[in-house]
């Protein structure tokens, strides 16, 4: 069985201020939507995800709750980035089921990343520097890096 890296996150008390601060305001709710916001967000990901990759969409059973579960995902992560390693157990979970989720490919996670960033990106405008950027990109390359790593190490077992 191959071992990964371990993997690992480093943000400074400034940086967790800028992710949870930005969430917050991205999350905020509005009136004219009715979905919750996390939600809404992730639908947004999703359909770009769809629009660039359309075969991966016979991979969701339901994508409306597959929106919600990610919103929440990212809402759990983001509200425990004082202590990311406590939510580690559960990305190693969301990892093993997407190990048997016959399709999933860990360069899946990549384009996902590069589409989350530009949701993020488009949703602040001006605002998204690269300050901002760049702990997003730390956040998401730390979820799915272990994500990666459980889906892979089930594999692995499997063989």
């Amino acid at each position: 069985m191959a071992v990964a890296d371990p993997i690992t996150i480093s943000l400074t008390p400034s940086e967790i201020a800028l992710v949870q601060d930005s969430w917050a305001e991205a999350t905020t709710p509005n009136a004219a939507n009715g979905d919750e916001p996390a939600t809404a967000i992730a639908s947004i990901l999703y359909n770009g995800l769809f629009s660039l990759h359309p075969e991966l969409k016979e991979l969701f059973n339901d994508i409306n709750s597959q929106s919600a579960a990610l919103g929440a995902v990212i809402g759990v992560t983001i509200g425990a980035l004082s202590d990311i390693e406590s939510i580690t157990p559960a990305l190693e979970i969301l990892g093993k089921l997407h190990g048997r989720i016959p399709g999933v490919q860990p360069e899946h996670f990549d384009v996902v990343g590069k589409i989350f960033i530009a949701t993020l990106s488009d949703k602040f405008g001006e605002k998204w520097t690269p300050e901002l950027q760049a702990p997003w990109v730390k956040v998401y390359a730390y979820v799915s890096g272990r994500i990666v790593a459980s889906m892979l190490a089930v594999r692995d077992t499997n063989i």
